[in-house]
Formats: C-alpha cells, sequence, structure tokens
C-alpha cells in the first residue's frame, strides 16, 4: 500500500485539543506529579514531597489544586484525626498513561534531537 506523502494525520485533530492538554499538564511538576502518582496509584500529600524534595509546599498545593481542577487528579479527605489526604488520577488522568508512553517511546527513538542543544 502506497503511503500518501501530502497527507497529514495531524489536520483531522487540529492543534487547539494538543494545545490545552499540554498546557494543563505543562511544566515540570505537574508532569512529575502525574507520572508518580500513576506509579503508586494513591499518594499522601507527604509522600509526594518526599518524591519531590525541591518542590515548595505552595507550588506542591498549588499544581495538586490544578490538576484537581482539571479533572485529572482527585483528592480524598478522610474525616479523622489528623487529618488524613490522600490524592489519585482520575480515570482521565489514568487514560493519560499512554500518551506518557508514547512520548517516552517517540524520545528514545528520537534522542538525537534532544542532543543539539
Amino acid at each position: 500500500m502506497e503511503e500518501n506523502k501530502d497527507y497529514c494525520i495531524v489536520a483531522d485533530y487540529g492543534f487547539e485539543k494538543l494545545e490545552k492538554i499540554l498546557s494543563i499538564i505543562g511544566g515540570k511538576w505537574k508532569i512529575q506529579l502525574i507520572y508518580h502518582l500513576g506509579q503508586k496509584h494513591t499518594l499522601r500529600y507527604g509522600e509526594l514531597k518526599r518524591l519531590l524534595p525541591a518542590i515548595s509546599h505552595k507550588i506542591l498545593s498549588a499544581q495538586l489544586k490544578d490538576l484537581e481542577k482539571s479533572g485529572l487528579v482527585q483528592r480524598i479527605e478522610y474525616p479523622e484525626i489528623p487529618a488524613r489526604v490522600e490524592y489519585q488520577l482520575t480515570r482521565s488522568g489514568i487514560e493519560l498513561m499512554p500518551i506518557y508512553e508514547a512520548v517516552n517511546k517517540w524520545c528514545e527513538e528520537n534522542g538525537e534531537v534532544f542532543m543539539t542543544e
């Protein structure tokens, strides 16, 4: 089967949705938070802080709130003393994992792109 080199598959989708999701998950900390929650499934605030020691409490709280507002992370608060709060990916957040895998595969296959800097 001959491939049509003039056809661009992204033309079917446009750029707006990709641009939107990249703005939601973009940045150093959100990507790392989604990664850790994808690995561990459920983490408490203190566990996330230990996994990302360079992040400040203010930034960690803000990033988690942003991800929660975007519908990618769920905050679960338990009525206990002392308070216990856990974070986990929502269904939408979990569905991002194949995208992470695809980007990682692309990076492995195209590593020379990063070596030009």
